[in-house]
């Protein structure tokens, strides 16, 4: 069986007039305890000096690291959507797992050390960490995520785990997106998820959440509790609040429909999803 250290990683860094971070967040990706086996940067049509920077930037990581595959990709038009540049990072992806790195956050050196492990496990398809918040400088701002993915407080993140991915979704996935960041995750590479991601384009906020929830149904996902991933919040922005509220609460209404009707879930969770959706209309008020 094929350990931790030799599975291909393809590392998607979607970039969008992020040319301020582009460089601390290519070097955070490079010098990964884990070896990195392709970096492609796919730059959505910036209108800053982003390409300049990472063309420069990837000749130096050339240099320095020639066992790394890397490469630019240019949108000559701005996809709209983050979810199509998932999709593209999928489709020119060659490694075995995929690590879709957005150009804002920064990551622990040892972040893929620790979330490959989950893959020494072959029926998982996620593996992902715990995020802490930073700042537009860099600063921390909150340790961890776990106060706002489990707002019932049943302990659920509490310890690391690997776990089967319906339970997952039965359990506390049907609440809400447990997976803040996609920065966190790295997913086995199926030519399925394709489907999952054009799927995923009929939703403008919840996108991602049903992008993970259609892996899950196929296998399982392992957590690791260490927040390794540097999910940066920019001022003006406020996480978990969407700026489209009508359409927000919709989109959760649909998810929570799928949930009710596929899964057998427990009152306890039912009455969770609930209280979701009214926190969602009261901050429409």
């Amino acid at each position: 069986m094929a350990t931790s250290q030799n599975k291909k990683v393809s590392v998607v860094v979607p970039s969008y007039n992020y040319a301020r971070y582009i460089e601390k967040r290519l070097d955070s990706i490079v010098r990964q305890t884990y070896p990195i086996y392709e970096l492609i940067v796919l730059d959505d049509c910036s209108s800053d000096n982003s390409v300049e920077v990472i063309e420069r930037k990837l000749a130096k990581i050339n240099k320095q690291y020639p066992e790394i595959k890397t490469r630019i990709v240019k949108n000559e038009k701005n996809s709209g959507k983050a979810m199509r540049q998932w999709k593209k990072g999928f489709e020119l992806a060659t490694g075995d797992y995929v690590w879709i790195a957005e150009a804002d956050d920064l990551s622990s050196r040892k972040f893929l050390t620790e979330v490959m492990r989950g893959f020494d496990d072959p029926d998982v398809v996620i593996s992902y960490t715990e995020s802490m918040i930073i700042n537009k400088m860099g600063l921390m701002v909150a340790p961890n995520f776990r106060w706002s993915r489990d707002k019932e407080k049943s302990g659920h993140y509490k310890r690391s785990y690997i776990k089967d991915g319906k339970d997952e979704i039965r359990e506390i996935m049907a609440i809400r997106c447990t997976i803040p960041n996609v920065s966190s995750v790295v997913i086995k590479r199926d030519k399925n998820y394709l489907k999952y991601l054009d799927e995923a384009l009929e939703f403008t906020q919840v996108g991602d959440w049903y992008f993970y929830v259609k892996i899950l149904e196929g296998g399982k996902i392992a957590y690791n509790r260490k927040s390794l991933n540097k999910f940066r919040v920019h001022s003006g922005s406020v996480t978990g609040k969407s700026k489209k509220g009508d359409k927000h609460y919709n989109e959760v209404e649909k998810m929570h429909d799928y949930f009710a009707r596929e899964y057998d879930l427990g009152d306890s969770v039912l009455k969770a999803m609930k209280n979701e959706r009214e926190r969602i209309k009261a901050r429409l008020r």
